[in-house]
Parts: C-alpha cells; sequence; structure tokens
C-alpha cells in the first residue's frame, strides 16, 4: 500500500521526466547526478549493466534515444516518504547498436530519498 503524499508523487513524476529527457538528449552529467553510485540498469536480455558502462555505451551512440514516450495509463507509483517504485510501460524509439526501432518496453524503477532528494536505485526494463 503506498502511503505517499500527492506531491511526493508528483516529485516521482518529475524525476522520471527529467530521466528519460536526459536518456533522450544523452545527458550523462544529469543522470549521474539522479542516480544511485550502484545504479545498475537490467535490459530485455537480462543483462545487468553498470552505470558507468551505460554511460559509455550513450557517449558512443551505441544506445541513442531519439523519443520516449510513457503510457501514462500505464504509470504506477508506490511507496513511502524513504522509498517508492515506478513502473510503466511506454515506447523507447531508439537506436540500439546500430539497429533503430520502437521498442515497447514495461520497466520498473526502484528509488530511494536521500538528502538531495529521490535518487533512482536501479532500473529493468521488459518488452512487452
Amino acid at each position: 500500500m503506498s502511503i505517499l503524499t500527492p506531491t511526493e508523487r508528483a516529485e516521482l513524476k518529475g524525476v522520471l521526466s527529467r530521466y528519460h529527457d536526459a536518456m533522450v538528449a544523452a545527458r550523462t552529467d544529469t543522470l549521474d547526478a539522479m542516480l544511485d553510485p550502484g545504479f545498475t540498469l537490467v535490459h530485455i536480455t537480462g543483462y545487468v549493466q553498470p552505470k558507468d558502462e551505460w554511460f559509455a555505451v550513450m557517449r558512443a551512440a551505441e544506445f541513442d534515444y531519439h523519443s520516449i514516450d510513457i503510457e501514462t495509463s500505464t504509470l504506477r507509483i508506490d511507496g513511502t516518504t524513504q522509498g517508492a517504485s515506478i513502473s510503466a510501460r511506454g515506447i523507447f524509439n531508439a537506436t540500439i547498436q546500430g539497429m533503430r526501432r520502437p521498442w515497447r518496453l514495461a520497466f520498473r524503477m526502484s528509488l530511494q530519498r536521500k538528502s538531495k532528494g529521490w535518487v533512482i536505485q536501479g532500473a529493468r526494463y521488459n518488452s512487452y
């Protein structure tokens, strides 16, 4: 059961929006400020990618995110004032290792409140 206030839910929606905007802009500096040092991204293949490796493939344009459109009807935010999760699905229009296509992805992110605000601990993606 979620006990987040409406303000906290709005904060988390803002974090999600900034995260996706930074992915599209390939702003690894912005992402680095948002992500926990131990952040990992679990790909649809099951590969667990550390943050620094993910940043390297974005800088090399091996992962090039063109647009991310989240289906708001699937957006779910649960948690407490200390920890939260966001899950949704959407269309990630991206070029990955030379193959551009719209990727239909469902995802779940875990976040923790720190002194600087909400920090993303990890994200897991699956195709749908």
